[in-house]
């Protein structure tokens, strides 16, 4: 236990290290995109919901990532696409976030193009989600990671998918 607690603080200070030295968005070979879900503790309320994303779109605006991130039920699945350090960093902080618990990483990857590049975070329901994930399977060669990310979506809202198709 005392091993984990050490190491996630050594990764934490090298990704803040790569971040104060600056990242080059511009650097295809920089460009990363993670999906995760996590159970959110008891007690969530919709507000913390809105302060979530609030301060999301700034931090992430500020470090250069992209993403959205959906919740259902007590489930969040969050997809988050930037430069590495940037990511690293933000993964170091979400670990330690104690609005949710049992994070697991579902996919993460190099990119060369962003698959929401204008939108620092937004909250979408788990169907308008997979909606779009559809679509960006047309613009994009990340078929696993979109149709990954389509099926575990249509787990959390199954109602919602057999009506649409």
């Amino acid at each position: 236990m005392r091993y984990e607690i050490d190491r996630k603080r050594r990764l934490g200070r090298a990704a803040k290290a790569r971040l104060n030295k600056g990242c080059s968005v511009n650097a295809k070979a920089d460009l990363v995109h993670l999906s995760y879900c996590s159970q959110a503790c008891t007690g969530l309320q919709t507000g913390d919901l809105d302060k979530i994303l609030e301060i999301s779109k700034i931090n992430n605006h500020r470090h250069q990532i992209t993403g959205l991130l959906t919740y259902s039920g007590d489930i969040f699945i969050q997809f988050i696409e930037g430069p590495k350090a940037s990511i690293d960093h933000l993964m170091y902080r979400l670990r330690g976030d104690r609005r949710h618990k049992n994070l697991i990483v579902l996919s993460e990857g190099r990119d060369h193009l962003r698959l929401l590049p204008d939108w620092d975070m937004e909250l979408v329901s788990a169907y308008e989600a997979h909606q779009m994930l559809r679509e960006a399977l047309r613009e994009t060669d990340q078929y696993g990671t979109v149709i990954a990310l389509s099926r575990l979506l249509a787990k959390l809202q199954p109602e919602l998918y057999r009506d649409a198709e």
